[in-house]
């Protein structure tokens, strides 16, 4: 029933869910992380912190990505960047091939005004192994688009529509590169 609720995007149910379930396995790491993201997405950040600082505690080495990747954006959602951006890398340091963790990193960067960082993070995620490499491209093409550098830019959603020929965002962006004089 969790997964159909997440699926639907029923962020109520779906944390009450996940307090029931912590109710009776309460070293849930994974369900501790989804009920974090469910705090985060409805202002609970207190909260939010308690159950990550609780999954790793006792969370395996290998899921420990995941919970720094939620750390990471409820520092984001705090107005943190920097500091967000920071437990990002955290997290790409435990995946190097997973352009995931530089993505975000990036867009950290990006929200905090970093737009050269954040372009090297894009550059980076776009020349990983795994992840959305299309994601990369797109927000690597959001950096050059802030700077005017058009060319670019468009030559990044490209890119991206390459690997994604259905990203409705990037088709988006495309066009209006296109419709600046370059």
């Amino acid at each position: 029933m969790l997964a159909e609720a997440d699926d639907e995007e029923l962020t109520g149910l779906s944390r009450y869910l996940c307090e029931r379930i912590l109710e009776s396995d309460s070293n849930n790491a994974k369900i501790l992380v989804d009920y974090a993201r469910h705090e985060i997405s409805l202002g609970q950040y207190e909260a939010a912190a308690k159950a990550l600082d609780r999954a790793e505690g006792f969370a395996p080495p290998d899921k420990l990505k995941f919970i720094l990747s939620q750390r990471g954006h409820l520092l984001e959602n705090m107005g943190r960047f920097s500091e967000a951006e920071a437990v990002f890398m955290k997290a790409h340091d435990i995946d190097p091939a997973d352009a995931t963790y530089l993505i975000f990193s990036g867009s950290a960067a990006f929200r905090a005004g970093e737009i050269m960082r954040a372009e090297e993070l894009a550059r980076q995620a776009t020349l990983c192994e795994e992840g959305c490499i299309d994601e990369a491209f797109f927000n690597l093409g959001g950096c050059l688009l802030s700077q005017r550098r058009y060319t670019e830019a468009k030559k990044c959603y490209e890119s991206a529509l390459e690997l994604d020929p259905d990203y409705k965002l990037a088709k988006e962006r495309l066009k209006d590169v296109k419709s600046i004089s370059i």
